[in-house]
């Protein structure tokens, strides 16, 4: 599950990629385009493979709009595939992803460590959560996350909770930036002083 001595580097990777106005949204598109390509657009095998509920991996799906261009994704990846052959494979993927995406801001040392972490076993559920810690560590108002991520205090409060909590999947995977109860509580998404959540 954790990427080790690594850890370090891909989250300063992910820091200069929010830095650079990109929300979890944006990543999160990567990761399910990533996995769908990689089990060939079957979707009961996603949810196995990332052991999610089909239900979530469609609704993801749907989301993003991949489920309506799925016939044509996956053509276009196999053309990639037969006239790229020397090409590396996250090379292939990332032009993908552009075409895509119209206006992919990853760079491609970017995607390939991108690639490598959801490969590690990072959950998109997580992007939101480092995001979160990395907006209170620059500063961010409430009023900035809220409209970056349509989120309410309180669910933003939870989210950052779960970073504290060694336990679950993203205090584990944060552990390394080394999180504390005082910049959880003092410095959250709030004008003043963040409330305990019951």
């Amino acid at each position: 599950m954790a990427i080790g001595r690594s850890a370090l580097h891909v989250f300063d990777v992910l820091d200069r990629i929010w830095a650079r106005d990109m929300v979890p949204w944006n990543l999160e598109q990567h990761y399910f385009l990533f996995w769908f390509i990689f089990y060939q657009g079957d979707i009961q095998r996603i949810a196995d493979g990332l052991d999610v509920h089909r239900n979530t991996i469609q609704f993801q799906l749907d989301r993003f709009g991949i489920l309506g261009k799925s016939e044509e994704l996956l053509k276009i990846w196999a053309e990639l595939a037969v006239e790229n052959k020397k090409t590396a494979y996250e090379l292939n993927f990332l032009k993908l992803y552009q075409m895509y995406n119209g206006k992919s801001k990853v760079t491609p040392a970017e995607n390939k460590i991108l690639i490598r972490l959801w490969q590690a076993g990072f959950s998109f559920k997580t992007l939101g959560a480092h995001y979160m810690l990395w907006a209170l560590r620059n500063e961010k108002s409430k009023e900035w996350l809220q409209k970056k991520l349509g989120y309410s205090s309180h669910h933003c409060m939870r989210v950052l909770v779960s970073i504290l909590d060694p336990n679950s999947t993203t205090g584990l995977w944060l552990a390394p930036l080394k999180p504390n109860p005082s910049e959880i509580y003092s410095r959250g998404p709030r004008n003043g002083r963040l409330k305990r959540v019951s």
